[in-house]
């Protein structure tokens, strides 16, 4: 029985589940990327590893897009008050580290009192590239937070964390300043007990900003996982596995955010 997931078809869209009309989503927002790097030649890769690095034709690419799709309605209309408040939001988070003040502030601004509709948006365009991540990875539809991101429920079950993004120092210490983006993949966190999963969290960096973003569920949530979406559930207990086996240094827990 699907209560709280529904599984995620590719050939459709990955928060309300239809059909017709997919398009494509951003990991980044291509207008972010022109903020930040301009005219300037952009590479995509893992820089920590030495991993092969590739160079992106532009903010368009499709190599900034998600692999998951998106009907033209939940792209459109549905989601872009969402995409405009969170553009707000972050130049006003932008303006508080430069000005060496906690980014935390920006909730104390009156436009983003817990009952406004600005708030709700700004957390809605996290739900909604939670819901891409996974999504990309395999894992079906959390069917509140694809309504959430939607707006048909004013529900908001998304955390977050907004600090410094750590590599971006590493960086800017050895290099100077510099044109830097990065998203977190999905992060699946599991309860070592019961051995289902507890949370799915990611992250975004624009710049020096890092925003982590998280959902948490409980026991019955991380059951249905398992019974109704077991070769998603297994994805997860093989790198939950691999990472019991090969645990993160706490450097590479701080850069994950974990």
């Amino acid at each position: 029985m699907e209560i709280f997931f529904k599984l995620y078809q590719t050939e459709g869209c990955c928060l309300c589940g239809s059909s017709g009309s997919l398009t494509g989503e951003h990991k980044i927002k291509a207008s972010a990327l022109r903020k930040i790097f301009g005219s300037n030649a952009m590479v995509i890769g893992d820089f920590d590893d030495g991993g092969i690095l590739r160079t992106a034709q532009g903010p368009k690419s499709k190599a900034f897009h998600f692999s998951a799709r998106m009907c033209s309605l939940c792209n459109g209309s549905r989601t872009q008050p969402a995409d405009q408040e969170f553009d707000r939001f972050h130049t006003l988070v932008s303006s508080l580290l430069s000005e060496g003040r906690d980014p935390s502030e920006v909730f104390n601004m009156p436009q983003y009192n817990l009952d406004s509709e600005a708030y709700l948006n700004v957390f809605r365009y996290f739900s909604k590239i939670l819901c891409c991540q996974i999504a990309e990875a395999g894992g079906p539809r959390p069917l509140e937070a694809c309504e959430f991101a939607i707006g048909k429920t004013s529900r908001n079950i998304i955390f977050l964390h907004i600090d410094v993004d750590p590599i971006y120092l590493t960086y800017r210490d050895t290099c100077g300043e510099h044109g830097f983006a990065r998203h977190g993949g999905l992060i699946v966190l599991f309860d070592s007990k019961t051995h289902n999963p507890t949370c799915f969290q990611t992250l975004l960096s624009l710049g020096a900003v890092r925003y982590l973003f998280w959902v948490r569920f409980d026991a019955l949530v991380g059951a249905e996982l398992r019974t109704s979406h077991h070769e998603f559930w297994l994805k997860c207990k093989a790198a939950y596995q691999e990472a019991i086996k090969n645990p993160l240094s706490d450097e590479q827990r701080y850069r994950l955010g974990i």
